[in-house]
């Protein structure tokens, strides 16, 4: 089948390439491709700078536990009427101490917070200590 197609008056077309109508609607369909791609870049940046966030938030409040678990129970920041607070970059850490019916047995009760996209997150944490 030969490329150049005579019509019934005679005249020659080359039917080689494409149209620009044809080129239009590759071009529209790619864009919408596209756009659908870089949404999903900005909410992976999003959810990504949030995960690390929380992250940090978590290993603040971790470490300043381990800490508390290490302190002797006569520790200022281990008293039940203390208000200590630890501040690292945006993030805040403070705790609560409730002294238990058992004898050198503490709970603390941890909440690190942040604020985050205009709203204040927070991360709680809990743990026994003898």
């Amino acid at each position: 089948m030969s490329d150049n197609k005579t019509k019934e008056s005679g005249k020659k077309f080359n039917n080689k390439g494409f149209t620009l109508i044809e080129i239009l609607i590759a071009l529209a369909i790619f864009s919408i491709g596209i756009l659908g791609v870089a949404s999903m870049q900005i909410l992976s940046v999003n959810y990504n700078t949030n995960a690390r966030k929380l992250t940090e938030a978590t290993t603040l409040g971790v470490n300043t536990m381990e800490t508390l678990m290490i302190l002797p129970l006569t520790n200022p920041w281990l008293a039940p009427n203390a208000n200590p607070v630890i501040t690292d970059g945006p993030y805040t850490a403070t705790w609560t101490i409730t002294p238990t019916a058992i004898p050198n047995y503490l709970i603390i009760n941890m909440t690190v917070t942040w604020t985050g996209r205009g709203s204040a997150k927070r991360v709680l944490l809990n743990c026994t200590r003898s």
